[in-house]
């Protein structure tokens, strides 16, 4: 561990120990957090690909018990569709983007045994054992992502799998993916779909940029994984997240018209009551290089 990670945990410690803490959680009764996850790995799995998506399933079984003990859990449904109440601490809503099969898999499992709701965004382009790309180009041992390869991928290739990854080199990397860090079966959502509580909701049908394509393709993006998951599933939320957290006025517009209900970031984490923009909900991402420290400050409102 180096310095800066010690003096930051010391930190961190310290303003638990504060009573700031529980204040902050005083002030947001009533308030609603929205956190985003990725992948769970499962137990004794090495880590991979982007490593901020890939937290251990001992972590994210922790987090929910800390959660627990502060914040009450409801759906994410209830979240939206609620009106004024009086409330003595706050709650929060469990999300998933990219239904990786760790989270489909062990993720719900977790959930299921402390009887807390969760939604699933799927991108059905995926499902199936499809791998994502932002894992296969992450350099072997690098913590994530390289800005210029993030930033060339979401602007000159919008942001598409199939353009990102259409050299050979990336076929080995795509290869060496173990079968957690894929997209889950239709089998996979089908019996997580069943555990009560649980639901699903669109993360588009590919995961491009959504912000950088044609109003025809973007058009197809969104309309073609709500009826994929009606065809499947008795109950799919009309509810959809950006991929990479991008949109644009023109992608809300887009949204509303496809028959999305709401549609939800990546950045931010407080849900107001009476939202004014139902197509720019916010969301908290929960990396996995989140210490328990940390993330208890940040489910209490003092880290954003």
């Amino acid at each position: 561990m180096d310095l800066r990670t010690r003096v930051k945990g010391a930190l961190e410690r310290g303003l638990l120990l504060s009573g700031i803490p529980r204040a902050s959680r005083r002030r947001r009764a009533g308030d609603v957090l929205v956190l985003a996850y990725h992948d769970v790995v499962p137990h004794g799995a090495a880590p991979m690909g982007d490593r901020s998506l890939h937290l251990p399933r001992s972590a994210f079984a922790r987090q929910l018990d800390l959660l627990r003990a502060t914040h009450d859990v409801i759906p994410l449904e209830a979240a939206l569709a609620r009106g004024a109440a009086r409330a003595s601490r706050p709650s929060a809503v469990i999300t998933f983007d990219d239904a990786y099969r760790g989270a489909v898999t062990g993720a719900i499992e977790e959930l299921e045994a402390r009887g807390m709701p969760a939604t699933v965004f799927v991108p059905p382009a995926f499902v199936g054992g499809g791998a994502f790309w932002w894992d296969a180009l992450t350099p072997p041992g690098a913590p994530g992502l390289p800005a210029d390869v993030r930033e060339h991928a979401l602007t000159a290739l919008a942001g598409r799998s199939d353009a990102i990854l259409a050299g050979e080199e990336s076929r080995g990397a795509l290869d060496a993916i173990p079968s957690y860090a894929r997209c889950a079966t239709e089998a996979e959502l089908r019996r997580a779909a069943a555990v009560p509580g649980i639901t699903l909701a669109s993360h588009t049908w590919s995961h491009p940029n959504l912000a950088a394509l044609q109003p025809e393709a973007l058009d197809d993006e969104l309309r073609r994984p709500l009826a994929w998951l009606r065809e499947r599933f008795d109950e799919v939320l009309p509810l959809l997240t950006y991929p990479y957290g991008l949109a644009s006025p023109a992608v809300e517009r887009a949204a509303r018209e496809a028959g999305y209900e709401a549609a939800l970031r990546i950045d931010g984490g407080w849900l107001s009551r009476a939202p004014a923009d139902r197509y720019a909900l916010p969301r908290m991402d929960v990396p996995a290089g989140l210490s328990p420290a940390g993330f208890r400050l940040r489910i209490a409102g003092l880290i954003g």
